[in-house]
Parts: C-alpha cells; sequence; structure tokens
C-alpha cells in the first residue's frame, strides 16, 4: 500500500487543525483585551470619581467648619497677621488643595486640560494670603515641572509680577 498520499492528508490536517487552534487563541487574546480594556476604563471612573469626591470634601470642609471658615475669610489680608493655630489650620487646608492637585495632574484626571488646573491655581492665589502661600510653601509642593510653570503663570498673571527669587528656597524636588 501507498502510505505516502495517507500522510500527505494527515499532515493537511494537522496543518488545518493547528491554523484553527491559532485562529481561536487569536480570537480569545482579542477578546481579553477587550475585557481588560473595560476594566482600565472602569478603574479610570472609579480613580476620577475618587479625585472628585476628595475635592469636593475638600471644598466643602471650608464651608461647613466655622473655625476654618473664619480663617478663610481673613486669607485677603495675608498670612502675617494670623496666629499660629490660624496659620497652621490655613496652611493645612492649602496643603491639601496643593496635593490632591498634584495627585490629578499625575494622574492625568480631566486629560490635563488646562483650564482646570489655570481655575484651581486661580481660587487658591486669589488672595494676598493663597499667593503668600504659594511662594512659601505651595511652590514646594508641585512636583511636577509642567504644573509648577503653570502655576507661576497664574501667581504673576494675579501677583502682577514675577515669582519671587526666594520662592525658589521652598522644599521642592523640582529643579527651576
Amino acid at each position: 500500500m501507498n502510505w505516502e498520499p495517507i500522510v500527505a492528508l494527515a499532515q493537511i490536517g494537522t496543518g488545518i487543525a493547528t491554523l484553527m487552534l491559532a485562529v481561536f487563541l487569536a480570537a480569545q487574546i482579542i477578546l481579553q483585551r477587550k475585557s481588560l480594556d473595560r476594566a482600565h476604563e472602569d478603574s479610570e471612573r472609579e480613580l476620577s470619581l475618587s479625585s472628585y469626591a476628595l475635592f469636593q470634601e475638600h471644598l466643602h470642609t471650608r464651608i461647613t467648619n466655622e473655625p476654618l471658615r473664619q480663617i478663610y475669610a481673613l486669607r485677603d489680608e495675608g498670612l502675617d497677621g494670623l496666629g499660629k493655630a490660624d496659620l497652621d489650620a490655613i496652611s493645612t487646608y492649602f496643603r491639601a488643595g496643593y496635593l490632591l492637585t498634584n495627585i490629578e495632574w499625575r494622574l492625568k484626571q480631566r486629560n490635563r486640560v488646562l483650564g482646570y488646573f489655570i481655575r484651581r491655581f486661580d481660587n487658591f492665589m486669589d488672595s494676598d494670603g493663597g499667593r503668600q502661600y504659594y511662594v512659601r510653601w505651595g511652590r514646594g509642593i508641585l512636583n511636577q515641572p509642567a504644573l509648577l510653570e503653570l502655576a507661576d503663570e497664574v501667581y504673576e498673571k494675579l501677583e502682577g509680577g514675577p515669582v519671587p527669587d526666594y520662592a525658589v528656597n521652598a522644599i521642592t524636588i523640582v529643579k527651576p
């Protein structure tokens, strides 16, 4: 009996089975990738909502915490006239806001739409006390060079002049 046609058919069958397996595995990889993309989108949404909730809580604190509200109302008079406890309270409030902004920038929240971050810095630096905090400590909290540059631009617009030279001495990990 001539085995060559049988061997050829077996090889063709094996080739077809191998090709079908490869197609099946490729389809499984595509399905898994779609599933991972969906999970990634879900985690991005959850991160955005958590970030938003933290920021809203931060703003809500300023409204509902009566001692902080009274101190915050004095921010137009600058930081130098505040007592130690009041300075600590408003500094803690500003610090939390800058840290949240840093985190949102690092996580590419709002797709780094500059207007969102500009408004955030406008709110932080809308007073003499807010701009003093930025120069003394706020610059040191911002650890992303592009974010620091954006905040400096907002400061210069609101203050009507450049960021003081001594502001580079704020504790920071970014080289100006």
